[in-house]
C-alpha cells in the first residue's frame, strides 16, 4: 500500500515537472513574440496591410519657339470600380452599366476586367470619358446615385493630347504602352508595366534625359496613396497621399505658323497632282535657320495624327496607315532617299570654278543634247549659255561639260563638304538615312558584289545542267562530247562575265555625266538637301540640324538650353559661292525656271532658288513621264536666313510642285501676303 502510495506521488511529481516545463517554454515563446520580437513583427503586420498605390503624373508639354503648345495633357474621367468582396457586388455593377447606358460597357466586360485584375486593393478602370457635355451627363447620373453605386470610383487623370492634330505629327510622334523590351530598358527608372513611354518623335527622344548628373524629361514622378486593406486584400482607408510631379516642358525651334503654311500647301499641291497621276500622294520638305541649323518647320506625307495613338481611333484607321507602302509611318523628309535632279547642278559648278578654273562668263552651245555618247537630253535647246544662264535655265548639257572637266573626284570632293551622302547628325530626331553620293569606289565594291553573285548563279545552274546530261549518258563517246560542251560554255561564260564585270565595276564617263546633273545613283535626304543649301547660304558654315530649343522645369526654371552645334566650314573660295549664288538669284529672276514663283516679292526680299525635275529610279515608273518634282531655295538672297528643301513624289516639274511650298514658307515667314500664278507659267519650269 506504502509502495503504491510512493508509486504515485512520484508519477505526479513527474507530471507536475513536465507540466511547469511546458509552461515555462509557453511563456518564454511568448516573451520572445511580445517582447523581444514585438518590432519585427509589427513591421511585418503593417508591411501585410499597407499597399502603395501609384498615382500618374502629367506628361510634361512640346511647345513651339513662340510658346504654343503642339502637345499636352487633357484631363478625362476614369471610371474605376474597387473590388469590396461584398455579395451585391453584381448589383452594383449592374446599376453601374444601366446608367453609363454605354455599348463597350456590359457586366462581362466589367467582370472580365476584374477578374484579371489580381491587385484587388487597386480600382478595377472600366473606362475613360474625354470631356464633355455626354460624358458630364454620365458622370452626374453616377454621383447622383452615389449611395447605391459603393466601390465606383471618379477620377480626373491626364491624357495625351495633340491641340493641332496632325500638323507636325512626324515630328511630335506620339505615346503608347510600354513594351517588354522598353521596360527592361527603363525599369530603373521606376517605369511599371502598364505605364505610358514616348513611342516616336520628340515622345521618344525627350522621354527621358540626364542633365547635370539629374534624369529629366517629358515623363513625370509618379504619385502615390499609402492605402490600408484588410485580410482579404480589400481597401480600408486612406493613409498617406503623395501627389505626382509633372514632366518637364521641351521647347522646339518649330515655327508652328511655318509648319501650317508648309503642310497645308503640301496638301493642296499633292491633291492636284493625283488627280493626274495616281501614284501621287507623298513628299517631304524642311526649313532650316541657315545660321544655326534650327529646323523651323518639317513635314512629311502622308502624315501622322497623334492623337489616333491615344483616344482610340487607330484601329479605325488601319487601312490608312497601313495600305500605302511605305505608308505614313515613314518620315519622307528623313528616311526617304530621292534623286536631287537639277538641285545638284550648284555642286558641279562649284566644282569646276574652284578646281578647273572654269570661267563663269564663258559659253558653250547647248542643241538639245550633250555631245558625248549616251548623249544625254536636255530639256529644251538653249543655244548659248555661261554659268549664270545655265543655273537660271537649268541646262544639262553644260553641266555636262563642266563635270567632265573638273571630274567626279573633284565633283564628290565638294558634295562631301556639304555634308552629301552622309547623315547630317541632327539632334533630337527618329533614324536618318544616310544617302548615296556615288563614286567609283562605291561603283566597283557594290557593281562587284552583284557581278559575282550573278555569274555564281550562272556557273550553278551550267554545273546543274551538265552533270544531268552526264548522268544520262549512254557510251563513253557520249560522256567525252558533252564534257567538252560543258568546257566550251564555260569558257563562253566566263568571257562574259569579264566584260560585264569590267563595265559594271569600272567608272565611265556616262557615270559622271549623269552624276553631274543629279541623276544616276545621287540620292539624298531632303534634310541633306536643306543643310547643303543652308551650308551655301551662310558663306560655307554647315550647322548639325535641331528640333529642342531648351528643356524647362515645371515650375519654369531653364534647366538646359541647347545651342548650335558647328560641323564643318567647308574649304571653298567665298568668290565661288557668290558666283554661284548669283546663278541661283538668276533661277527667281526673268528667263530663269522659278521667276514666275516670286515675282511678285519685294525686292529687299529676293529670293535664289533652283528647281529640279528627277527620274524616279523605281521599278516599274516611266523614265519619261515619271518625274520628282524637287525645290531648294533660300532667302533674303543678299542677307540669307532660312533655307528651304522639298520634294514632291510624281510632282514634275520643281517649280509647279515642290516650288509653291516653297514660296508658302517664304510668304509666311515674311508676312507678305498671298501672290497668285498662272498654270501657263507653271507648265514653263523645269
Amino acid at each position: 500500500m506504502e509502495n503504491s502510495r510512493n508509486k504515485l506521488k512520484k508519477t505526479l511529481t513527474i507530471y507536475m515537472a513536465i507540466t511547469v516545463i511546458i509552461f515555462l517554454s509557453l511563456l518564454s515563446k511568448l516573451f520572445f513574440l511580445q517582447v523581444v520580437s514585438a518590432h519585427a513583427y509589427k513591421t511585418l503586420s503593417d508591411d501585410n496591410r499597407i499597399r502603395m498605390v501609384a498615382k500618374d503624373a502629367r506628361r510634361g508639354d512640346i511647345l513651339d519657339r513662340n510658346g504654343n503648345r503642339l502637345a499636352t495633357s487633357k484631363p478625362v474621367f476614369a471610371i474605376s470600380i474597387t473590388n469590396l468582396g461584398s455579395k451585391n457586388q453584381d448589383e452594383v455593377i449592374n446599376r453601374l452599366v444601366k446608367i453609363m447606358d454605354m455599348p463597350e460597357v456590359t457586366p462581362e466586360v466589367i467582370k472580365e476586367k476584374m477578374k484579371r485584375h489580381f491587385r484587388l486593393y487597386e480600382p478595377v478602370e472600366i473606362v475613360k470619358l474625354p470631356w464633355s457635355a455626354e460624358a458630364l451627363q454620365v458622370i452626374t447620373k453616377i454621383e447622383e446615385r452615389r449611395r447605391d453605386l459603393p466601390g465606383v470610383i471618379i477620377q480626373e487623370v491626364p491624357r495625351r493630347y495633340y491641340p493641332y492634330g496632325s500638323l507636325a505629327g512626324h515630328i511630335l510622334g506620339y505615346v503608347g504602352k510600354i513594351s517588354k523590351d522598353e521596360l527592361e530598358k527603363y525599369k530603373q527608372y521606376g517605369y511599371g508595366m502598364n505605364d505610358i513611354i514616348g513611342k516616336r518623335g520628340i515622345e521618344r527622344s525627350a522621354e527621358l534625359r540626364e542633365i547635370s548628373n539629374q534624369v529629366v524629361g517629358l515623363r513625370g514622378k509618379k504619385g502615390v496613396t499609402q492605402m490600408e486593406v484588410n485580410a482579404y486584400n480589400h481597401p480600408v482607408r486612406k493613409l498617406v497621399e503623395i501627389p505626382p510631379t509633372p514632366g518637364y516642358n521641351v521647347e522646339l525651334t518649330l515655327d508652328i505658323n511655318m509648319q501650317r503654311a508648309m503642310e497645308n500647301a503640301m496638301n493642296e499641291i499633292i491633291a492636284e497632282i493625283k488627280e493626274k497621276n495616281p501614284k501621287a500622294g507623298a513628299g517631304g520638305a524642311v526649313v532650316l535657320d541657315v545660321n544655326t541649323g534650327a529646323i523651323l518647320a518639317m513635314a512629311s506625307k502622308p502624315d501622322i495624327d497623334p492623337n489616333d495613338f491615344v483616344n482610340g481611333k487607330y484601329e479605325e484607321k488601319i487601312d490608312y496607315y497601313h495600305k500605302m507602302k511605305p505608308g505614313p509611318w515613314w518620315n519622307r523628309a528623313l528616311q526617304e532617299e530621292y534623286p536631287p535632279g537639277s538641285t545638284f547642278k550648284m555642286i558641279t559648278g562649284i566644282a569646276a570654278l574652284e578646281f578647273a578654273g572654269i570661267d563663269p562668263e564663258t559659253k558653250i552651245t547647248c542643241t538639245g543634247q550633250y555631245w558625248k555618247p549616251p548623249y544625254i537630253k536636255c530639256w529644251d535647246v538653249h543655244g548659248k549659255v555661261d554659268y549664270y544662264k545655265a543655273v537660271a535655265v537649268s541646262c544639262n548639257t553644260y553641266f555636262q561639260y563642266v563635270g567632265e572637266k573638273v571630274g567626279i573626284e573633284n565633283i564628290v570632293k565638294v558634295a562631301r563638304q556639304f555634308g552629301l551622302g552622309q547623315k547630317t547628325g541632327a539632334r533630337d530626331i527618329d533614324s536618318e538615312s544616310k544617302g548615296l553620293l556615288p563614286t567609283p569606289e562605291w561603283k566597283s565594291e557594290v557593281r562587284s558584289n552583284s557581278v559575282n553573285q550573278k555569274y555564281e548563279k550562272k556557273r550553278q545552274n551550267l554545273e546543274k545542267k551538265y552533270n544531268e546530261l552526264k548522268a544520262q549518258a549512254q557510251t563513253a563517246e557520249e560522256l567525252e562530247r558533252l564534257e567538252k560542251q560543258e568546257e566550251n560554255e564555260l569558257r563562253a561564260l566566263e568571257a562574259r562575265y569579264k566584260i560585264d564585270y569590267k563595265f559594271a565595276t569600272e567608272w565611265h564617263p556616262f557615270n559622271t555625266y549623269n552624276t553631274s546633273i543629279g541623276q544616276g545613283s545621287n540620292q539624298y535626304t531632303v534634310l541633306q538637301l536643306a543643310n547643303y543649301i543652308a551650308t551655301f547660304a551662310n558663306g560655307g558654315k554647315r550647322w548639325k540640324p535641331y528640333l529642342i530649343k531648351r528643356i524647362v522645369s515645371p515650375d519654369g526654371q531653364i534647366v538646359k538650353e541647347y545651342q548650335p552645334e558647328l560641323v564643318q566650314t567647308v574649304e571653298i573660295s567665298q568668290d565661288t559661292l557668290d558666283i554661284t549664288k548669283r546663278g541661283m538669284e538668276a533661277v527667281t529672276s526673268p528667263g530663269g525656271t522659278a521667276y514666275y514663283l516670286f515675282k511678285n516679292f519685294p525686292e529687299n526680299i529676293k529670293v535664289a532658288a533652283k528647281t529640279g525635275t528627277a527620274q524616279t529610279g523605281r521599278a516599274g515608273d516611266d523614265p519619261e513621264s515619271d518625274f520628282h518634282g524637287i525645290f531648294v531655295a533660300f532667302a533674303p538672297a543678299d542677307n540669307p536666313e532660312i533655307a528651304f528643301a522639298g520634294v514632291i513624289e510624281y510632282g514634275e516639274h520643281g517649280g509647279s510642285s515642290a516650288g509653291k511650298v516653297a514660296k508658302a514658307i517664304f510668304e509666311e515667314y515674311f508676312n507678305l501676303q498671298e501672290q497668285k500664278f498662272s498654270q501657263k507659267d507653271a507648265n514653263a519650269t523645269q
